[in-house]
């Protein structure tokens, strides 16, 4: 869709035009739904987000300064009700991470349990990593690479431009290598013997040889 027919869309909505509004909608839902996912983590709140955003968006367009900044605007209004429903969801208890647990099958054994522990916990902290990056950062990278959008619909959602928004990406998937090699060197430490792994396993030595040459002796 070019600009200027989501600019004649948008025109007819304010005028009422729920046709045009639903060319609006199918132009952007998966963009808002990504914005309201990556803040609340649970794919139903995600969607009535979205849908809420929606409504909003169409009951609000009067108070759209200019058809061309519809899209920031849009994201905002989808951040603000995502956050909004973040916080009443922790009135009620901790948010659960989206997506489905795998439960091994009963006859799957310790390594497959061992396995599955292992991997959700690299998940955990691969998700930690990212959510650790700034807003400026972490959207980009968000939207273009685990969403797959092209850099020129996620600029021009997040309202800045397409070379701001590959600066951002350049300098997010920087910081997400730094912490992950961080995170993988401290994984490592596991597997690292401690310094003094040698000088132990002399005197365990030593002292198995003075236990057989104690028993030579007395036989």
């Amino acid at each position: 869709m070019r600009k200027e027919q989501e600019i004649t869309l948008i025109r007819k909505a304010r005028e009422g035009d729920t046709a045009a509004f639903g060319e609006i909608v199918r132009r952007y839902q998966n963009l808002v739904f990504a914005t309201a996912f990556q803040i609340l983590r649970d794919r139903p709140l995600a969607e009535d987000a979205a849908q809420e955003a929606f409504v909003k968006a169409f009951r609000s367009l009067i108070n759209l300064r200019t058809e061309s900044s519809f899209p920031p605007w849009l994201r905002k209004i989808t951040r603000n009700l995502a956050l909004a429903s973040r916080k009443e969801q922790r009135r009620f208890g901790a948010l659960e991470e989206a997506g489905a647990l795998y439960s091994p099958p009963a006859d799957a054994g310790p390594e497959a349990d061992r396995e599955q522990r292992e991997s959700d916990a690299f998940g955990e902290e691969v998700r930690r990593i990212v959510s650790s990056l700034s807003d400026a950062l972490r959207f980009p990278v968000l939207l273009c690479h685990i969403d797959d959008l092209s850099t020129r619909d996620a600029a021009r959602f997040l309202g800045i431009t397409e070379g701001a928004l590959r600066k951002r990406l350049h300098d997010g998937k920087k910081k997400l290598q730094e912490r992950i090699v961080r995170m993988a060197e401290k994984s490592f430490q596991v597997y690292r013997l401690p310094p003094d792994f040698a000088k132990r396993c002399i005197c365990g030595c030593q002292r198995s040889q003075a236990v057989k040459n104690g028993k030579e002796e007395r036989g």
